[in-house]
């Protein structure tokens, strides 16, 4: 009893964090989301925005997952970096209790209007109908980040914080928003980015002759070819996009800093260095998609690292210079001393416990594609973003309680009966993969993945909106509901994916632990890992 109230009093702690914290958690969740659209998204062999009737607000639509995932990481550094602009925005959870129940109904109402056209139309259909479609996906995009934005505060905490500083910054989240826009503009402005893209060009040209690269040029088309894989370099690829970013990002980390910052030291050294490593980092990736689409795989390069290079530096850099400034005294003003630590230490935290792993496994989901034509061949890479995200809470996760039942396992092993029937029929081998692979498919998915999911999915999404024992039934038959078909989102068979999931779920909520769902999920990948082996078809898994 004494663990289960102190199981309870975590959960319940959830929903008081500062809002600095309950930001970091949204924006987290937010990646999380937004990974889960794209991998459903077609955007590469059965789907062309050029070929449906409305091209121009596909394309815009196709960018609006970066469009947010910007916004919500410039809104978590802004908490970050000038907490006066959110101090008097803090309010209880309790007077907007209910307020934030139907706000967690919108947004993911708004989710299931985004998933549903994209489970009932083949992808090959999506292009002749994508004007029937685009109204729910844009609707469903609005209803998710409403209800996502006045879950995590209500609408008037919302207009303090955005407004408590003057315009200064729902101007700059308009602007990352609005990035593509502005880069088109000043492209034209520049006479179509003709100087930057020209020297871009050079410059990737010099770094495929340091690698001794046979590359053949052609300087008045700006196209380079590499054993038979060309590509130009268009004002698109000048770095434009990436500059302008970056200087936003710099530039609003100094005035959100104003008082704190040595800005001398900052503009006249850091800034530059910043821009230059922006367009530096954006050459390196095109020599580089030029390189692995000559020498490994043009699909790789095109729809793989295209696709996914481009934001991976950004953020990569702009970390980077958080980083910097956080960690060198260089660019601060004396001050009295660092502030007190509030709250437990990172890796103690069983919030982030239950979400940054699942969050390092979505993210080297997106960087297989990058690296491997086959993204099931980066496998490994996966399982050791795995264990780097439990071993980093560790602390953490040994607070769980972990014991499971005779139920458990009687449902574990119905959910591999069910998995199993419904599997399709098996594809011809395409050959034995190795040992090392094997070994990590089975650690991952055996061990790995059922403390990840059950983690995320039943003792964070379906907790957060059943809330306590004590809550409305419907509530709890929401989170189970909602759990269960953001679980399947991730499995190609979505109805066995969905009872499997729900089948996890109620065994959460019979205890409000994760140890029963989790030893069942081990159970049931176990048996298919099993079966797996036996038929030599590592599809099952």
């Amino acid at each position: 009893m004494q663990a289960v109230l102190g199981e309870r009093r975590v959960l319940q702690a959830m929903s008081s964090r500062p809002l600095i914290f309950r930001l970091a958690v949204f924006v987290i969740v937010m990646l999380a989301e937004v990974h889960a659209i794209q991998s459903v998204l077609p955007y590469r062999e059965d789907f062309s925005c050029a070929e449906t009737t409305v091209p121009g607000l596909c394309f815009w639509m196709v960018l609006l997952p970066r469009r947010v995932i910007y916004v919500g990481l410039a809104l978590a550094s802004a908490a970050a970096l000038k907490p006066s602009l959110w101090q008097a925005a803090r309010s209880g959870p309790a007077a907007a209790s209910f307020a934030s129940q139907k706000a967690a109904l919108l947004h993911f109402s708004g989710l299931a209007m985004i998933f549903v056209p994209l489970w009932w139309i083949p992808f090959t259909d999506l292009e002749a109908q994508f004007s029937k479609v685009a109204p729910a996906l844009l609707l469903g995009a609005l209803c998710a980040a409403l209800g996502a934005m006045l879950w995590l505060m209500p609408l008037r905490a919302w207009r303090q914080w955005l407004f408590g500083n003057g315009l200064f910054l729902p101007l700059t989240l308009a602007a990352i928003f609005a990035l593509p826009e502005f880069t088109d503009a000043a492209s034209f402005l520049w006479g179509g980015n003709q100087v930057l893209t020209w020297l871009t060009f050079a410059a990737v040209g010099h770094v495929l002759l340091l690698f001794h690269a046979e590359v053949t040029s052609l300087p008045e088309e700006r196209i380079f070819a590499l054993n038979d894989f060309a590509v130009q370099v268009g004002n698109t690829c000048s770095g434009i996009e990436g500059i302008a970013l970056i200087a936003l990002f710099v530039a609003g980390y100094a005035l959100l800093s104003v008082g704190t910052l040595r800005m001398k030291p900052y503009w006249l050294l850091l800034f530059p260095i910043a821009v230059l490593l922006s367009w530096v980092f954006n050459v390196l990736r095109i020599s580089v998609l030029i390189w692995l689409g000559a020498n490994v795989s043009p699909k790789l390069a095109v729809d793989g690292f295209h696709s996914y290079a481009g934001w991976l530096l950004f953020s990569l850099l702009a970390f980077g210079v958080l980083a910097i400034v956080h960690n060198m005294d260089f660019f601060h003003e004396r001050t009295a001393g660092p502030a007190a630590r509030t709250g437990p230490p990172l890796a103690a935290d069983p919030l982030f416990a239950r979400i940054v792993p699942f969050i390092l496994f979505m993210i080297s989901g997106t960087l297989t594609p990058l690296i491997w034509e086959t993204p099931a061949d980066g496998y490994p890479l996966r399982v050791a973003a795995m264990l780097l995200g439990l071993a980093l809470f560790w602390p953490a996760l040994k607070t769980f309680k972990w014991q499971a039942g005779p139920l458990d396992w009687l449902t574990g092993g119905a959910v591999a009966a069910l998995w199993l029937w419904t599997a399709p029929e098996a594809a011809a081998a395409a050959g034995a993969p190795d040992p090392f692979w094997i070994a990590c498919r089975l650690l991952g998915t055996v061990l790995l993945v059922p403390v990840i999911e059950e983690l995320f999915f039943r003792a964070y999404v379906l907790e957060r909106i059943a809330g306590s024992p004590a809550a409305a039934p419907w509530r709890a038959l929401a989170g189970l509901a909602v759990s269960s078909l953001l679980f399947a989102a991730l499995h190609d068979r979505w109805l066995a994916g969905a009872l499997a999931g729900a089948a996890f779920g109620l065994l959460y909520l019979r205890s409000r632990r994760p140890g029963g769902a989790v030893q069942a999920h081990m159970l049931a990948n176990a048996v298919i890992a099993a079966a797996a082996l036996a038929a030599g078809d590592f599809g099952l898994i």
